[in-house]
């Protein structure tokens, strides 16, 4: 391999990066919040748990549903970690239905 051949390689690469930083740029900062996003979800999921086990022994004809909450974080978690990771095969125009249990139950 020549030296010009040495040189024009890296020069190429450099170039193509330059061309398509503008294209991926936008997606940088969205995708690190949405990042930020799971994580809160992550934490909300423990804390829900944890206030599950704290009132289930609740003798109150209403309580709060802690299932049906913890089933819609768990949903809107991993849907947005699939958009991370790029798993889904379908394009979501809209966020995740509600699940359609109701987060009041009597007794």
């Amino acid at each position: 391999m020549n030296v010009l051949t040495r040189i024009a390689r890296p020069l190429r690469t450099c170039a193509l990066m330059a061309l398509l930083a503008p294209a991926s740029g936008a997606a940088g900062p969205q995708q690190a919040e949405i990042h930020a996003l799971v994580q809160e979800l992550d934490y909300l999921i423990e804390y829900a748990e944890r206030l599950a086990q704290k009132y289930a022994a609740a003798d109150a004809p209403v309580r709060f549903n802690y299932p049906a909450l913890l089933e819609q974080l768990r949903v809107t978690r991993m849907r947005s970690a699939a958009y991370l990771n790029e798993v889904q095969t379908v394009v979501h125009p809209a966020p995740p239905a509600p699940v359609a249990a109701s987060l009041t139950e009597r007794r």
